[in-house]
């Protein structure tokens, strides 16, 4: 009777135990600052909701994300800056739009927290486009709330 009362006992310490460094062990919240990761080809994310709409130049998201996802790819064949207008807006965790260019180099274009300053209507942003491929990532931290809007004539959006 003893025996079977100690091997219950140690069978739940592992499944506690296995639960404990289960939650504080989050992957997709490990993207957010590995560039190596966000600038890879394939996408790493959790999406606990997703409402993307994809029209003609423009992507509306209302996601809860951890990792990244491509939102918009363009091959080009020159360098120039262009003009993006964007929203974005985050009511928990954080988030950040980022550029990836051909190289494969992160540029982060703007990051957002439930904390910052939100801005009321459209603010533009100018990226600088290299030639060859260039893509576009929405990357969240600890699911974060976000709502996303981006306006860009080339190139292509694509639903995370």
């Amino acid at each position: 009777m003893k025996s079977k009362k100690r091997i219950i006992s140690i069978f739940m310490a592992i499944i506690i135990i296995s639960l404990l460094i289960g939650c504080g062990n989050n992957t997709m919240d490990k993207v957010y600052n590995d560039n190596n990761k966000i600038a890879d080809q394939s996408d790493t994310f959790g999406l606990d909701e997703s409402e993307e709409t994809i029209q003609s130049g423009s992507y509306k998201g209302k996601l809860k994300l951890s990792g990244s996802g491509t939102v918009w790819r363009y091959q080009s064949n020159k360098e120039f800056n262009l003009e993006v207008p964007y929203t974005l807006s985050v009511k928990s965790g954080k988030a950040k739009i980022v550029l990836i260019s051909p190289d494969n180099t992160v540029h982060t274009l703007i990051e957002n927290t439930e904390r910052s300053t939100t801005t009321e209507g459209t603010m533009t942003l100018t990226i600088p486009i290299k030639k060859g491929i260039n893509r576009i990532k929405v990357v969240g931290y600890k699911k974060a709330d976000i709502d996303i809007e981006l306006h860009i004539k080339q190139g292509e959006f694509e639903k995370i």
